[in-house]
């Protein structure tokens, strides 16, 4: 080997072991037998130019490599000690990682700010959310205080713009007949304005959802919900306290409500409800002179389509009654209570007889 070949080796040597920490290393000097074998060194895949005198050699079986050259191909500086007889290395930070550092810490302030902003507005939504209810609260205790003839015991609101929960108080001990002679109608008319109030005060996508219940016992009597625009649901639970199916009550809505056929009107005279046979019966007198001679001049289909009408509505009123129909027959008198026509009309198949 010739003698730049050894010193070559032996300064790579020396940092070798320089860099290998804190171990104890001996003071000296070794004769080596190197092998050069044309060692290319690769970093990060590129291949890394190396002059002659610093070409990579092996020393029984260990690559020896100038750690300098390793050190700058890893983008870090290199510093001999010679007091210490240190090697240190020190990575190099680009420019660009610099900056991205920089942007990066300026973006946490701004998420940071943001989040506090967030957190601000919620706390502020969430109080003016709890004054909206409180006032609205208010409003429909004085606007909306009985159902019927059953005075409230309270109303309480509870929830978010977004989603309002009604819990309604009636003392069944006090007004136990009251509420047994409410009807599913008058129950459901009731909830709708109350509903309706609180879908105005807020937005018509709010979810109102209750309960109304006994403050006596605290048996819930009727439970309901309206999610945005759809239909209110209720579901009633109070077969100790009402009847459900009331087909007396029904007969009485009926009774003197008025319908119309093309400009005819008629005013049910009279109605009447088997048990047996789930069916209706109406009477219906006209209040229009010459009902007759009007209705032989109207077509077919205008008769069929405005009767079927009358009796799905005649069906609806003894379903809020809770009285399930399967028949309901319609019999039309002029003023001078010559019948007119008769129908019977199937409430499953939706069919006109």
């Amino acid at each position: 080997m010739s003698k730049k070949g050894l010193l070559a080796a032996l300064l790579a040597l020396a940092l070798a072991v320089a860099a290998g920490g804190t171990a104890e290393a001996s003071v000296g000097r070794k004769t080596l037998n190197v092998d050069y074998n044309n060692v290319k060194l690769n970093v990060n895949g590129t291949l890394v130019n190396v002059q002659p005198e610093q070409e990579p050699f092996i020393v029984n079986g260990v690559t020896f490599v100038p750690l300098r050259l390793v050190a700058e191909a890893l983008n870090s500086n290199v510093d001999w000690q010679a007091d210490t007889s240190t090697v240190v290395i020190n990575s190099k930070t680009s420019p660009e990682v610099i900056n991205l550092k920089m942007q990066l810490i300026e973006k946490d302030k701004e998420i940071q700010s943001l989040q506090q902003q967030v957190a601000q507005l919620q706390q502020e939504l969430a109080a003016k959310s709890s004054a909206g209810l409180d006032d609205l609260e208010g409003d429909l205790r004085d606007t909306y205080k009985k159902i019927g003839y059953v005075y409230l015991d309270n109303l309480n609101l509870s929830g978010d713009s977004d989603n309002v929960r009604v819990e309604v108080l009636v003392d069944l001990d006090d007004y136990g007949d009251e509420w047994a002679d409410l009807s599913n109608s008058k129950i459901e008319s009731w909830l709708d304005d109350v509903v309706g109030a609180i879908q105005d005060k807020f937005s018509e996508d709010t979810a109102v959802s209750g309960e109304i219940i006994n403050s006596y016992n605290d048996d819930v009597l009727v439970k309901f919900s309206k999610d945005g625009d759809n239909d209110l649901e209720v579901d009633y639970r109070d077969e100790d306290y009402r009847d459900s199916s009331d087909p007396d009550a029904a007969i009485d809505e009926l009774t003197g409500k008025s319908y119309y056929v093309e400009d005819i009107r008629f005013a049910v005279s009279d109605a009447s409800y088997s048990e047996s046979s789930d069916r209706a019966t109406v009477y219906l007198k006209a209040k229009t002179s010459g009902a007759g001679d009007a209705w032989d001049e109207l077509s077919s289909s205008t008769i069929e389509n405005e009767v079927q009408d009358i009796c799905e509505n005649v069906v609806n009123v003894f379903d809020d009654a809770g009285v399930s129909l399967k028949e309901v027959r319609a019999y039309f008198y002029d003023s001078d209570s010559s019948l007119i026509d008769s129908f019977t009309y199937d409430v499953d198949d939706e069919t006109l007889d």
